[in-house]
Formats: structure tokens, C-alpha cells, sequence
């Protein structure tokens, strides 16, 4: 190892300084040989904490709960170009997503890359960059420390999202000078034109049926509240973005102009005239749809923070590029500023709000309804869990083609709930972990389908080690649900016996977590599941250690 000289540090100790300089007090990771001079360089950093985890997806959806949890970037450790493989499928969640996670891996000594060797390839940051805002290897011992700033800059700046630094072994180790770090300032949100938002506020003041279609980025704005004001104002039908890239709560379920979830046939948006989309995602597609997803006859305003959105499926009638919860400032201030005509069309759409809400309500008591009348359901474990959790409680959720049913049943409110919309399986349970991590004083409960369980159990292990009293509620219908629903639909409904890569029967769940050293405990009966989960809940709290509970459920009504 190079000799460290006056004034000089190892570059291992350069990204140290880059971490503190930017308040970084966690990594997670699963690291190897190459990291030996990150590691050594820790080891005598007691105010920066490694967590170790046994598979690399788990480090990096670790990173990306906590980074939710935080708001700001999470910093994940994968080992060369084999960890950097088996990371990627946990970090397609967080590039879909936009979490701002900074990816350090270490790489092969320089003077034998290129040359073919062990857990290498000759451009291992080829395979990051399609996920990843900006990926790039460190050329030079001195640029280690500046390298990593960048990807902070770079993870951070919106629309954030993943980057990626791949920094050779010898290069960790080598000298460089020993400057301290000082981050570079944050470049704030985009706030779009003036014009833009005077153009947007003249189409809600003229439509008769106006909707406003609320996302995940007016959550991440911190501007729920400001999304309750505009509705209440101009008396607007108040719809979710679709569930598949719902990954925030934007807006409560209990104010009254909230009338669902956003689907083309929903009434209000087959009866708008304007549809605003504020900070969601149009569309992230399953399948080719059957019909349009926008209505023709709507016209569609699309406010965005990352101009990429606006028109890559369903071009709109106004693009206004800008920070989701900029604009509803703005646009409260220009529209405050015509009264006359505000209480003009208060009173012509009240009515219209009114029923769709009406509507709404019966939905969610027919559901209940029908609930009771069978055996344990998804929904019903949302309602369960709504009883039973405090109201700070935050719930991760991935609970896949049972999400709709748990969602309709559970009380979820803005800053309570996460989901991933990128369909990576196995994020649900290490999602919760790091988010614990974060706010250690805020109860946490993962909510997962028992295929995703099993992507990445070892997450319980790390929970452990690390004191981490989440309670995971795994909804086990014994398939992959999704499989069995994809093949029906192919067979118009039916499911042919002996179909292969549905059957998930067969394993205890909470045999699997005790085996980590996690809590494990089982629903036997309708009549024992809230019981079963207040218990599996005061456990963890009281043991600081995660807590799996088994809860057998019935597959959802035309899934």
C-alpha cells in the first residue's frame, strides 16, 4: 500500500470526507476485496456506519427506503462489477422512482483492467448508466474524492434519481492531497414560466367539469396541503394517479373532494372536460390498452418536473414544465387574484363534486361489505391494520395484485405511506428497514406478497443485527398472483391444471424469519387476525428486531 505522506490522506479517506461534508452518517452495503481500503478507512470513522447486508439487493433497496424516508440521497456500497449485476434489479425501483441514490462500487486495480480478470468487465459502468442519471469510473486518485461530490450533485438535481462511480481498488488506496470537502450548493426545483401558470389557471376558470389528477411528486413537494387548498377553491374532483405508479400518498382520502383513484372510465374523468395532472406519471403501461387512457374529449394539462414526462405518451393541450408544488403556489396566488370569477364556478360544480364523492363512499362500503362475507382478504387487513397502527405509523407497501384491495382498506394518508412503481420484486421488506433506520422513532410496517418476501429474505438478518423493530405483514395466497392472472387472461378467464410458475405453496414464512433470527408468527383464522397482529406488532416494538407475520388471504375478486 502507497505511503501516505504530510497533508495527504488515502483516497479511501477523500470519499469519507466528501460523506460527512454532505451529512451522510450511513452506507449500506455488501462489500468484497476491492474495498479493503474503504473499509480500513471506516473502521476508524466511528461517526459513519456501515450496514452490512447478504445479498446486494437488499443494500441497495435498503439505501432506497432510507433515502425516501430522509428526503435527501442514500448512499449504497456494491462490490465491482458482479455486485454492480446483482444490485441492478432492486435499482431499476429507485431510477423508476426518482430516488436520489448515490451508488459507490469499487472496482479491479487499474494497472489489470481491460486485461479480461476475475469479476470484471472492460466497461463495467455500461451496465449502471441505463439506470442511472450519470455513471462514471474515476480515472485518477485525486479525482476520487471530486467524483464522488459529482454524483451527489448529480443524484440530487432534478428530477433526481441514481449515479453511479465505479472507483478502482488502487485508487482508494493511493495518496492525494488531504483538502477537506465542501458540497456543492443544491440547485433548486424548476418553477415554470408565469405565462404558463396564468394560461393553466384560465383553463380552470373556464372548464365546466374540471379534474385534477394528483402524483407522487406533489408528495414529494411537501404540497398536499396545497393541492386541499386549490380543490377547495375552485371546487375540483380530486383523483389519484393510477396505482401502478403510485408511489406517495398525494392527497387525503377524507377530504371531500377526493373521489378515487384515476381510471379512464372513473365518472369524474369520463365526464372532465380538463384533466390537470399535477407531478404524475402518464402512463406507465402493462399491456397496449384497449382505449386511450386520456379521454378525447378532455383536454390534459400536464405539470412536470422532469420535462421527459410531459407528452412521452399523450401529448397535452398545455405542457407547463416546473415543480409540481411551485406551481400550486403559484398558481393559488393568480387565481386568488380573480374572486369574482372563482365563486362563479364554485357554485356550478359543487354539485357535480358532491356526488362523485357519494359515489366514492358507497365503493369502499360495498367493499367492506362484501368482505365480511368471506375469509381473510387484503382488504380486510388494511382495515385491520388501520385499527390497529398509531396514525404516524409509515407503511411500505408491496403487496403487488393485492395492493388495490389493501389500499382501499387501509387509512393511508400523505407522508404515511411508500410503494415502488418499478415492479423490481423483493423492495418491500429492506425498503422498511431503511426507512426504520431513518426515523427510528416512527413505527414502520412492511406489507408484502409472499412471492416478494422471498426475492430478498435475507433483509430480516440485517434487521436484526441492526435493532430494526419493523413488523412485516406477508399477504400469502401461495402463487404468484400475477403469473395466474396473466395466464387466465391469456385463456380468457380460465387457469388450466398443472400450469407451471404460479404454485408458491408449501412454505412457513414464519419458520423462514426465525431461522434470521427475526420474530415469526401466523394467522390461523379470520377471527385471530386483528389479535394476531397487535401482537406481532407490540413484539417487535418490544424486542427491536423485525417481526413476520404469515397471513393467509383469499385471491381479490376478478384478479
Amino acid at each position: 500500500m502507497p505511503q501516505v505522506g504530510l497533508n495527504q490522506v488515502r483516497g479511501a479517506q477523500a470519499v469519507l470526507a466528501v460523506l460527512r461534508a454532505r451529512g451522510v452518517r450511513v452506507l449500506f452495503g455488501l462489500p468484497g476485496s476491492t474495498e479493503a481500503a474503504l473499509l480500513d478507512a471506516l473502521r476508524e470513522a466511528p461517526d459513519l456506519r456501515y450496514v452490512l447486508t447478504l445479498q446486494e439487493g437488499v443494500a441497495v433497496a435498503m439505501a432506497d427506503g432510507y433515502a425516501r424516508a430522509t428526503r435527501g440521497a442514500a448512499v449504497v456500497n456494491l462490490h465491482t462489477t458482479v455486485g454492480t449485476l446483482a444490485g441492478l434489479s432492486l435499482l431499476y425501483n429507485a431510477w423508476r422512482d426518482r430516488v436520489p441514490l448515490v451508488v459507490l462500487a469499487s472496482h479491479k486495480d487499474t494497472r489489470i483492467l481491460g486485461r479480461g480478470g476475475f469479476t470484471s468487465l472492460p466497461d463495467t459502468t455500461a451496465l449502471a448508466r441505463p439506470l442511472c442519471k450519470w455513471a462514471h469510473q474515476t480515472l485518477r486518485a485525486e479525482q476520487v474524492g471530486e467524483d464522488v461530490e459529482r454524483a451527489f450533485q448529480q443524484a440530487l438535481a432534478s428530477p433526481r434519481g441514481p449515479a453511479y462511480v465505479l472507483v478502482p481498488e488502487d485508487l482508494l488506496a493511493d495518496a492525494v492531497p488531504g483538502a477537506g470537502s465542501t458540497p456543492t450548493a443544491q440547485a433548486l426545483p424548476p418553477r415554470a414560466h408565469p405565462q404558463a401558470v396564468e394560461e393553466l389557471a384560465e383553463r380552470l376558470l373556464r372548464a365546466r367539469r374540471p379534474v385534477m389528477v394528483v402524483g407522487s411528486e406533489v408528495a414529494r413537494s411537501a404540497a398536499a396541503e396545497l393541492a386541499v387548498r386549490l380543490a377547495s377553491e375552485l371546487e375540483l374532483a380530486v383523483v389519484w394517479e393510477p396505482r401502478r405508479t403510485l408511489v406517495e400518498i398525494p392527497y387525503p382520502e377524507e377530504e371531500p373532494h377526493f373521489v378515487g383513484g384515476y381510471d379512464p372510465s372513473h365518472p369524474a374523468v369520463a365526464g372532465a372536460d380538463l384533466l390537470v395532472v399535477l407531478g404524475a406519471v402518464l402512463f406507465v403501461e402493462f399491456s397496449p390498452p384497449s382505449s386511450p387512457e386520456i379521454p378525447s374529449h378532455a383536454q390534459l394539462v400536464h405539470v412536470h418536473a422532469d420535462a421527459a414526462e410531459l407528452g412521452r405518451l399523450y401529448p397535452p393541450a398545455l405542457p407547463v414544465h416546473g415543480d409540481p408544488g411551485l406551481v400550486l403556489q403559484d398558481l393559488l396566488q393568480a387565481v386568488q387574484a380573480r374572486r369574482a370569477e372563482v365563486e362563479a364556478v364554485r357554485l356550478e360544480r359543487a354539485g357535480w363534486v358532491a356526488a362523485l364523492r357519494t359515489r366514492w363512499e358507497a365503493e369502499i362500503s360495498r367493499a367492506e361489505r362484501e368482505a365480511q362475507a368471506r375469509g381473510i382478504t387484503a382488504f380486510q387487513v388494511g382495515r385491520e391494520l388501520g385499527r390497529i397502527l398509531p396514525p404516524h405509523t409509515l407503511v411500505v407497501e408491496e403487496a403487488v395484485r393485492s395492493s388495490p384491495a389493501f389500499l382501499d382498506g387501509y387509512p393511508a394518508q400523505p407522508g404515511g405511506l411508500l410503494r415502488t412503481a418499478g415492479g423490481s420484486l423483493g423492495w418491500g421488506v429492506p425498503a422498511a428497514l431503511g426507512a426504520q433506520m431513518a426515523q427510528p422513532g416512527r413505527p414502520v410496517v412492511a406489507v408484502v406478497g409472499d412471492g416478494c418476501l422471498h426475492f430478498t429474505p435475507q433483509a430480516l438478518w440485517t434487521g436484526v443485527r441492526q435493532g430494526l423493530p419493523v413488523l412485516v405483514v406477508v399477504l400469502n395466497n401461495q402463487k404468484y398472483l400475477a403469473v395466474e392472472a396473466g395466464v387466465r387472461r391469456l385463456r380468457g378467464g380460465e387457469l388450466a391444471p398443472g400450469t407451471p410458475g404460479v404454485d408458491l405453496s408449501g412454505i412457513d414464512h414464519a419458520a423462514v424469519a426465525r431461522g434470521y433470527g427475526a420474530g415469526g408468527l401466523r394467522v390461523d383464522s379470520r377471527q385471530e387476525l386483528g389479535d394476531v397482529l397487535r401482537e406481532g406488532f407490540r413484539l417487535a416494538l418490544q424486542e427491536g428486531r423485525p417481526y413476520v407475520v404469515d397471513v393467509p388471504v383469499e385471491d381479490e375478486p376478478g384478479l
